[in-house]
């Protein structure tokens, strides 16, 4: 039984070194130079993908200077029915004009922002939940007259960490140990 106890706890943390985390977003850092893995839509006479020296986090990124309506850029991920999510992104107004920005997640708005700062601002927004086997991420921008920009999009599933594995695996051993004793 001892030998049973060790094996078990040694392939639980074993099974959970190897929890990894796989990007959802194709293109999210827009280093392709273009729009590859997007599709644009709304007022698009002002949203394109540019490069930008200033900062090395941000070589190439969306901007988008929509008046009047907002531009959109979205794509289809793959994700599982009731899975949780969580997104990333980097936001930036180059104006003191009047701007809004939107996120959406499955259909929902998950984050919306007026006059944004003018410094790169990081979010992430945690326990996003899918409902369906394609979810749409989807960004809306409305500058009057500014410009809005937008970098490192990602979409990654919530792992569990390591160590919540560990100790689901030590505690379902302890249930068995506790059971098995109890049978005796």
């Amino acid at each position: 039984m001892k030998n049973l106890i060790l094996a078990s706890v040694f392939a639980a943390t074993a099974f959970a070194a190897n929890a990894q985390v796989t990007e959802l977003v194709t293109n999210g850092n827009f280093e392709t130079g273009n729009f590859t893995g997007w599709t644009k839509s709304g007022n698009t006479s002002l949203s394109d993908v540019i490069s930008n020296t200033t900062t090395s986090n941000h070589t190439f990124l969306w901007r988008s200077g929509a008046t009047g309506s907002p531009a959109y850029i979205s794509q289809n991920l793959n994700t599982q029915i009731g899975g949780k999510y969580t997104l990333s992104f980097d936001i930036f107004s180059a104006g003191t004009s009047a701007v809004k920005f939107d996120a959406f997640f499955n259909g929902a708005s998950v984050y919306s922002f007026s006059n944004i700062s003018q410094a790169w601002t990081h979010v992430v927004i945690n326990n996003l939940q899918s409902t369906k086997p394609l979810t749409e991420l989807k960004f809306g921008s409305r500058n009057d007259p500014s410009f809005t920009r937008l970098d490192n999009v990602s979409v990654v599933a919530a792992v569990p960490e390591p160590e919540t594995y560990a100790l689901m695996g030590i505690g379902l051993i302890g249930l068995m140990a506790s059971r098995r004793r109890k049978n005796k």
